[in-house]
């Protein structure tokens, strides 16, 4: 015959009363919830910055933001 297991139940080590209502401030969540996300785009924003500002001179040499404009013939002889 197959042994049987009981349901675990949760015994109180301390005597509420049955009348307590536990809540949650929802102000609370709501700051925590605003803190975290505050929190999240300041480090993304962070390694962002660091990630520009780190790059080494090998790197920034070797592969430039910008190109240089191709038609640079034009600029110098429409100046007055």
């Amino acid at each position: 015959m197959p042994k049987v297991r009981r349901p675990s139940v949760y015994l109180p080590t301390k005597d509420h009363p049955s009348d307590q209502v536990i809540t949650t401030e929802k102000t609370n969540i709501l700051l925590r919830y605003l803190h975290q996300q505050w929190d999240k785009k300041q480090s993304s924003s962070k390694k962002r910055d660091a990630n520009r500002s780190g790059l080494s001179q090998d790197e920034d040499t070797t592969t430039p933001r910008k190109r240089a404009r191709a038609d640079t013939s034009n600029t110098d002889a429409d100046s007055p």
